[in-house]
């Protein structure tokens, strides 16, 4: 920090030494905010969140860490609950609601390690008379025969009429959208440090994540293709110049699946924060990903090597650069 304090074109208010900022609402803190007992102290923060996988990576102030943290990963990690459960993986589980014909029953459907389906109907979280309608109606009586007298019917087999089940829906989309782009922008925070923070399009994205429930950004933060497992970090679009940015890849993990996702991130030059709106007009129309040009940036020490303090920056120039660069000699 202190690095990136003394370029001449950066300027901090108020200014301060030997302290910290949080990334997320750019408050300083100082070495006594390490102390958990302080007003808001400096509290490690998982990326991706624990829950979904992640390790301690940086620090964030506690108020950053609960209002946009605990709110925004509660309803992301709850998302991909939901989604395992509507595709029936292995070690998924949801609560549901069982009916027909009007009548219903409480209870959970369990997919076991083996894909197993379990239901388990729980009569005691649901309407007594609405659960005994509902499971004579499903399970109709039947006769047991003895075998001796009627060998033809022993292995009669034993139908339930249909029934259906509801799917949960109780997370909040936007704000599993938002916790995705709060992700993205951690990560790459934590591999470049401060350096990265001195863009001025970034604004906006901090803003977005601070106020998940305002809409400041368009809805879609990610690019939508599986990238090779070697691109799992920070990259670049080097092309299409509408697309040019950076993208944090990663990976998040339920009991049942691990998934990709390749969130990006405004540059420090054009086409900046409309990014996002051209995502929305390339990638999400017609047949959907393009082919773009994108480099994966090497993993070098970005915090602890002060040579590379700037790195983002650095590399920023270099592969947009030299992107315009070939389009001026092609002309």
């Amino acid at each position: 920090m202190s690095l990136i304090k003394s370029h001449p074109d950066i300027t901090f208010k108020p200014d301060f030494e030997n302290g910290y900022v949080c990334p997320l609402c750019f408050d300083p803190f100082f070495e006594n905010d390490l102390n958990l007992t302080s007003k808001n102290p400096l509290t490690l923060e998982d990326v991706p969140p624990k829950s979904l996988g992640g390790n301690p990576k940086i620090l964030t102030c506690k108020d950053c860490n609960s209002k946009s943290g605990h709110i925004l990963d509660n309803h992301l990690l709850q998302s991909l609950k939901e989604l395992d459960a509507k595709e029936f993986l292995p070690n998924s589980e949801y609560k549901t609601t069982f009916s027909r014909n009007g009548n219903q029953a409480n209870g959970t459907v369990k997919i076991d390690k083996d894909g197993k389906i379990v239901f388990d109907i729980q009569p005691q979280r649901s309407n007594p008379k609405s659960t005994n309608s509902f499971m004579k109606d499903v399970f109709p009586p039947i006769t047991f025969y003895n075998p001796l007298f009627h060998p033809e019917k022993q292995f009669e087999q034993y139908k339930t009429n249909e029934f259906s089940i509801k799917f949960p829906n109780n997370s909040n989309e936007r704000r599993s959208e938002v916790a995705l782009l709060r992700i993205g922008y951690l990560l790459a925070y934590s591999i470049f440090g401060s350096g990265f923070l001195i863009n001025g399009a970034l604004f906006k994205v901090r803003e977005q994540i601070l106020n998940p429930d305002k809409d400041i950004l368009p809805k879609v933060f990610w690019i939508k293709y599986e990238f090779p497992e070697n691109m799992l970090g920070m990259n670049i679009i080097k092309s299409p110049k509408e697309l040019m940015c950076f993208v944090a890849i990663f990976k998040l993990k339920t009991k049942s699946k691990e998934r990709q996702f390749a969130i990006a991130l405004p540059g420090p030059s054009s086409p900046g924060i409309e990014i996002y709106e051209n995502i929305e007009k390339l990638l999400c129309t017609g047949d959907g990903f393009r082919h773009i040009e994108i480099e994966h940036i090497p993993d070098i020490d970005f915090v602890k090597n002060l040579d590379n303090a700037w790195g983002s920056h650095l590399f920023w120039q270099k592969l947009t650069a030299q992107d315009e660069k070939n389009k001026k000699t092609s002309n």
